[in-house]
């Protein structure tokens, strides 16, 4: 069991000076490097992908991967299904600094 010593200061709620940025999960059985890419195109209408993640192991296979997490800076990113217009799509926001 990890053990962590508080040597100054306290936690407080995270704070980057006006930035909001969020990691979002986008869940479709099997998904397509398309419907990846259809995504994160929609994305950028009003976000900056920092990074993108696959399944377990961090990578993404067209066809096989099933959820992609995905870190933004901008506004919110829905939640819900048929992301961006791309059907079976679903997305959730997983956490959120502002």
């Amino acid at each position: 069991m990890a053990v962590f010593a508080k040597l100054n200061g306290k936690s407080e709620v995270y704070s980057a000076v006006g930035r909001q940025i969020q990691l979002t999960s986008f869940s479709k059985s099997n998904m397509t490097q398309t419907e990846l890419d259809a995504v994160v195109q929609f994305i950028q209408l009003t976000n900056s992908v920092i990074a993108i993640g696959g399944d377990a192991d961090g990578g993404f296979v067209s066809g096989t991967t099933d959820v992609v997490h995905i870190i933004t800076e901008g506004p919110a990113v829905a939640a819900g299904a048929d992301f961006g217009s791309v059907t079976g799509v679903t997305s959730a926001v997983v956490s959120y600094f502002a």
